[in-house]
């Protein structure tokens, strides 16, 4: 008599398979979270910018914005003398290509410093995934951007999307 069904050497091999493409499946997954997370850091920093700077320009009003390991202080003035206006926490440490780590928006909106990037670091090393890592703030525009592999946070090594 033929009995049907799966024998145990079958149901282990199923097994050992499965459980290598879960393994498989997970080390992807945290990659991609971790990928995930610099691009909305990044997108946060854009868009708090942007608001920052229309918020000058509509106020009439220079706003200061100082970057301090995670975080991004936003003030109603053009120094850092006054309280601000609020602190805006960050998941990750960011570098700003200038040694001062500011943002200075004039009363029409304009950033009258040279050009810089702010570049998000994970880990305090630049993020090696992902297709966003950086924002580069120039006189009347930001944009996001990829840095290059073994770039420095600079916008020459920042290409801007």
């Amino acid at each position: 008599m033929k009995e049907k069904g799966f024998t145990i050497v079958e149901l282990v091999v199923v097994m050992a398979i499965s459980g290598i493409l879960l393994g498989i499946g997970m080390l992807q997954f945290s990659a991609m979270q971790k990928k995930a997370a610099v691009e909305a850091e990044v997108r946060t920093i854009y868009s708090k910018l942007t608001e920052i700077r229309l918020e000058a320009m509509y106020t009439k009003t220079p706003r200061l914005v100082l970057f301090n390991g995670n975080q991004m202080t936003i003030y109603p003035a053009d120094v850092s003398t006054a309280p601000p206006v609020s602190v805006v926490s960050l998941s990750f440490p960011v570098v700003v290509s200038s040694s001062a780590n500011r943002v200075l928006y004039d009363a029409a909106g304009i950033m009258n410093l040279t050009e810089r990037s702010i570049c998000v670091e994970p880990g305090g090393a630049p993020a090696t995934t992902g297709n966003m890592d950086s924002v580069v703030v120039s006189a009347v525009s930001s944009k996001m951007g990829k840095r290059r592999t073994g770039g420095a946070c600079a916008p020459a090594s920042i290409d801007q999307k």
